[in-house]
């Protein structure tokens, strides 16, 4: 295992890699939560077995015109 990304690094890498062993077999565990501005997703590395969770912040909208 190499070292565990920084929270920047991990954004950087748009979440696509395991933060512990940056492999890509990484899957969501379960929905994504809500509250508020905030929401969040667990995730875990099939490879080494870690497990965290994924933090989302609102950053806008786009209007559906109908």
């Amino acid at each position: 295992m190499g070292n565990i990304l920084t929270r920047e690094e991990y954004v950087a890498k748009g979440g696509l890699i395991c933060p512990v062993c940056n492999s890509s077999a990484i899957e969501a565990v379960g929905q994504i939560e809500a509250d508020g501005p905030g929401a969040w997703q667990h995730a875990k590395c099939s490879s080494c077995g870690a497990n965290w969770t994924d933090e989302y912040s609102l950053t806008g909208f786009v209007m559906n015109v109908s």
